[in-house]
């Protein structure tokens, strides 16, 4: 439609001066975009004044008309690639919050300022002996400022960060409005240029069907593709661009424009049914949408003139101002009646209403269409007041909105939430301890699906996701959140995380649990990695499978810490909406009570003390392996009848042949599994003489701790053989132990020992 009616406008230009406007276009836009950031300004603001500038109007070093019939397919096609990336950050959590208000401001909304703008229009300019606009023109200009856009309002409320129903309201009006308004725009346009009124309807209704259509058939169609696996991974982002042009060009193909709609439509339904698959192609059309806005606005502000601003005069500010001061108000008010809505939400929702992208590229494509329709009036107008109003709300809101936030008392406070990486029964342990401070709100995010659902059932808030993306901070659980806690086995994956997220909350702010104590050798790594916490707990695994089976508990108690010295590890303190993770023994709250609200993590004994009894203690004087196992499996016989001696032992020797055990200084740990068992046993054999376990240095064994476990503990087995070994690393214990004049003795000294560490 548009397309097609201004491609006769332009004639053919030269190669070097298409290539000149598009090299300008996209590195300018992106320079101008990265100074804004650096800058906290609204990118749209340089952008503007770029465009205009670097084009024919200031130092003329590219023309956008050089680019001809080319200009409107560039517009529409980057347009409908934007809205594609704004459907799929649409979130339902989020419409939920403030879905009465949304839906109101979609259809309500539209209406009053679609009339309202028009009906201000034509009182300044349409009416008198000499009317610059017809009624039906003042209604099409109306038409174009109803959009507010993804493009202007994500960046802004990412920048002042407002409470989380209010983020909800604008992001999604700014995204579905979109394609309501240039359907809109669109039939306005074709009553006022087409033969019949009846013709324009008709092509706006056509224009939806195709576009709710083909955006909910590719939606659906490109979800079942992704989830066969059919496209390699690093070939995802390439598809989602390809589908999404498919899909937009298949609509287009149908009716002129209805591409928008159907794009919008299709990653909204691609997002909602593979929330995890969004990260690589949410980053990847975020920075591909940064590009195309970049280039858009450069090409269309290079396009503008001064003097049909002069032009436009006091007349023109009146309407602006009766826009924003009066026609966006008004459509608050009415759209919140009988809503919860509180009067500074209201105020802050009125002030806020920038346009962006998609108003300057409706405006210049139908102001090329309206001059070579030959329009008798002035062919400039709509378009200089349709840049009128985005520059003045722009500027005007884009700079003052998160000052009228602070004054409303609306930014969001000092976020004191915790982000969990792993949502074992560890972290679903603290998150149910953090989020008793409804002030501190606790989100636990995990690759693994049960484990969330898990947290989930628990009535905790958590989601599938890798926490490695740092985008996931846009997610609306997530507003609260201002600390970073990664607790899964994978050290490495847990310093990355803190890596990550240290751009986004700070490096004072992010936390991993780490199996070695004191590994951090300097400051600067400290900061690189992490704050390194609890060394004195097992692995995250480990210790999630103790809580599961009642082996360990987590506490959450005002005692003293004093008076849990010796009986539990306190983990976590919170003092107020502070949570002060690994406190140490001696800390005291800001009163000097030690009385603070602490989460202790209470064991029911170290896992070797748990598997040991006095009458599996031996001093043996065996000579060879097999009769060393067959004496020690005897007495865990006792204990336990249905294990299989004879089996057993064999298993032992044919392990010992394969893998030996012998850990050195004398010292070996045979161990192995067994489903006769229901619980871990470890007899101990001192061996005075020595025997022979072809020990890497050569020396003979004198002690040996002999593990059994059972064949669903893999967790307890690996910790308890953690434990012998970070125990016999000590030449003082196994002397102790060696010398211990009974078994009462040598558990007495394994007991004092781990009270130590």
């Amino acid at each position: 439609m548009l397309a097609s009616d201004v491609a006769h406008t332009a004639g053919t230009s030269h190669p070097h001066d298409m290539l000149a406007a598009m090299v300008f276009a996209i590195f300018g836009g992106i320079l101008l975009i990265i100074i804004a950031r650096r800058l906290n300004l609204p990118a749209i603001v340089l952008l503007l004044a770029g465009g205009v500038i670097l084009g024919p109007e200031v130092l003329g070093l590219f023309d956008p008309e050089s680019l001809g019939d080319g200009l409107p397919v560039i517009v529409s096609f980057a347009v409908g690639l934007i809205l594609f990336e704004g459907g799929l950050t649409l979130d339902m959590t989020g419409y939920r919050a403030g879905s009465q208000m949304i839906k109101r401001l979609l259809t309500f909304g539209v209406m009053i300022t679609w009339f309202g703008t028009a009906l201000t229009i034509w009182l300044i300019f349409g009416l008198g002996e000499d009317p610059m606009l017809s009624r039906a023109e003042c209604i099409l200009a109306g038409s174009l400022v109803i959009v507010t856009g993804p493009t202007v309002i994500a960046p802004l409320l990412k920048r002042i960060k407002v409470t989380s129903r209010l983020h909800n309201i604008l992001h999604w009006e700014g995204v579905l409005i979109d394609p309501i308004g240039v359907f809109i725009a669109l039939l306005c346009f074709e009553w006022v240029v087409g033969p019949s009124g009846a013709e324009a309807f008709a092509s706006f209704l056509i224009r939806i069907a195709a576009g709710l259509g083909c955006g909910i058939a590719g939606g659906f169609a490109i979800s079942a593709i992704v989830r066969t696996r059919l496209i390699p991974q690093d070939m995802f982002n390439v598809f989602a661009l390809g589908s999404a042009v498919g899909i937009f060009g298949a609509a287009e193909f149908i009716e002129y424009e209805a591409g928008l709609l159907s794009v919008t439509v299709a990653g909204f339904i691609f997002g909602l049914r593979n929330p995890g698959r969004l990260k690589q192609i949410k980053r990847f059309k975020a920075e591909l949408t940064d590009l195309l806005i970049g280039t858009l606005f450069i090409l269309l502000a290079a396009r503008l003139e001064f003097n049909q601003f002069a032009a436009f005069g006091w007349k023109g500010a009146l309407v602006v101002a009766i826009i924003i001061l009066v026609i966006r108000p008004l459509n608050v008010y009415l759209c919140s009646l009988g809503s919860d809505l509180g009067t500074r939400d209201k105020l802050f929702l009125s002030w806020v209403a920038p346009r962006g992208i998609v108003a300057a590229s409706m405006a210049s494509l139908i102001q090329l269409s309206l001059s070579s329709e030959g329009d008798p009036n002035d062919p400039r107008f709509i378009e200089t007041f349709t840049y009128s109003v985005i520059i003045t709300t722009v500027v005007l809101q884009g700079l003052s909105a998160g000052w009228v936030a602070k004054v409303l008392g609306l930014r969001r406070p000092v976020p004191t939430g915790w982000l969990i990486v792993g949502s074992h029964a560890l972290g679903r342990r603290l998150a149910s301890f953090i989020a008793k401070n409804p002030n501190s709100p606790a989100v636990l995010v995990d690759t693994n699906a049960r484990a969330v659902r898990g947290a989930q059932n628990e009535g905790l808030t958590a989601f599938v996701g890798d926490a490695r993306d740092i985008t996931l901070y846009d997610r609306p659980e997530l507003q609260g959140v201002g600390s970073v806690l990664a607790i899964t086995d994978n050290e490495d994956l847990n310093q990355l995380v803190c890596q990550r997220w240290s751009e986004v909350v700070g490096a004072n702010r992010v936390f991993r649990c780490t199996a070695t104590s004191g590994e951090i050798a300097s400051v600067d790594e400290e900061v690189a990695n992490g704050i390194a916490i609890w060394s004195r707990i097992p692995r995250p695994s480990v210790l999630s499978a103790e809580l599961i089976r009642h082996e360990a508990s987590m506490i959450a108690s005002t005692m003293p810490i004093e008076s849990m010295r010796g009986k539990a590890i306190p983990l976590a303190t919170m003092n107020g909406d502070q949570v002060v993770l690994d406190p140490q023994e001696s800390d005291t709250t800001a009163n000097g009570d030690a009385t603070s609200n602490t989460l202790y993590l209470k064991r029911e004994g170290d896992y070797l003390l748990r598997a040991i009894h006095a009458d599996l203690v031996t001093t043996s004087h065996a000579d060879e392996l097999t009769e060393l196992f067959k004496e020690m499996i005897g007495l865990i016989v006792r204990r336990n009848p249905a294990l299989p001696r004879d089996d057993t032992v064999a298993e032992l020797i044919d392990r010992e042949t394969t893998f030996p055990t012998a850990l050195g200084h004398g010292i070996a740990v045979p161990h192995a599994y067994s489903h006769s068992l229901d619980s871990r046993v470890c007899g101990i054999a001192r061996v005075p003489a020595g025997i022979d376990f072809k020990s890497a240095d050569g020396e003979p064994v004198n002690l040996v701790f002999l593990l059994l476990s059972p064949e669903g503990d893999p967790e307890g087995h690996l910790a308890t053989l953690a434990e012998i070994a970070r125990l016999v690393v000590n030449e003082e214990f196994r002397a102790a132990m060696i010398d211990a004049p009974s078994p009462i003795d040598v558990i007495e000294t394994i007991r004092t020992e781990c009270g130590a560490s």
